[in-house]
């Protein structure tokens, strides 16, 4: 017979699990997206039966609870070329550039928190519409969304009327009958997906495996979860470890302003391009 479990969380026991999700992952979610971590636990409280306190071992000692419980707590919404203005700035002036100065030369690009992949590939498709061959890692925390970024194919919401519109017609090859957008192998083979915790980056066993000599990174929409001594060591791990000497990282356009020079290495420089800003690895010739 089954146990009558309270399934309803107290802020005390929500409290202890949103610390749980930030000492692992770095992230501090805002308060409506706590509701969603909510209300997800006391979903799986009523589908399994058990307490809060036995949930929360059942994460912290299976590997595969815990990922399930990263997957539901992560937010994962973008769409192709968001914030097209960047990838205006990429093709008319860094990729022409690049292509310019390395002739017949693969780029390497790391979309770091890519998502359902949607960046991923627009960085991949921008590159082979300029004459370049990318090679694309799309990395993330959530291993739902990299399979789903392996498999290349999504909604036709992934296409919006406004953002990203200039490029629209990048995408619409790959549109099927039913709207959904399906890249095939010439495409996907471009793309390599891995597993990645930011909050990680700069320890001993991650280092070993990052992205090398990357010479376009975008970190977008990530920074605005995470406190100010975790965003001065990813930029740092990446600066150092990550981007090649002439290299170029972007962040999204809203969080810009939270990156003081209290958190940006020595090595890297603030660009500014018209409305556009970036950051610039010391060593290469910028653009701005």
């Amino acid at each position: 017979m089954m146990q009558n479990i309270n399934t309803k969380l107290t802020d005390e026991e929500l409290n202890s699990f949103i610390q749980l999700l930030t000492d692992r992952t770095g992230i501090i979610p805002h308060a409506t997206h706590k509701e969603g971590i909510k209300n997800y636990i006391e979903a799986s409280l009523l589908e399994k039966n058990i307490n809060a306190e036995e949930y929360k071992n059942l994460i912290i000692s299976n590997p595969q609870n815990f990922s399930e419980f990263i997957n539901e707590s992560t937010v994962n919404e973008t769409y192709f070329f968001r914030e097209e203005k960047q990838f205006i700035l990429l093709r008319d002036k860094i990729f022409k550039t690049y292509k310019n100065k390395s002739s017949g030369k693969s780029i390497n690009m790391w979309s770091a928190a890519c998502s359902y992949g949607e960046e991923a590939y627009s960085l991949a498709l921008l590159a082979l519409s300029c004459g370049i061959t990318p090679n694309v890692i799309a990395s993330d925390i959530n291993s739902e969304v990299l399979e789903h970024c392996a498999n290349g194919v999504f909604l036709g919401t992934s296409l919006r009327p406004m953002d990203g519109n200039s490029f629209h017609n990048l995408v619409l090859p790959y549109k099927r009958e039913d709207r959904k957008i399906e890249f095939n192998s010439e495409i996907k083979e471009h793309i390599k997906t891995i597993f990645v915790n930011l909050s990680e980056l700069d320890s001993p066993s991650y280092k070993q495996n990052l992205p090398k000599n990357q010479d376009i990174i975008f970190l977008r929409n990530v920074f605005i979860y995470f406190n100010q001594e975790l965003r001065s060591r990813i930029l740092k791990t990446i600066a150092e470890e990550c981007l090649s000497d002439d290299g170029y990282l972007f962040v999204s356009i809203s969080e810009v302003a939270q990156l003081d020079y209290s958190v940006i290495p020595s090595s890297l420089e603030k660009i500014s391009d018209g409305n556009i800003f970036y950051f610039h690895k010391k060593g290469g010739k910028a653009n701005g």
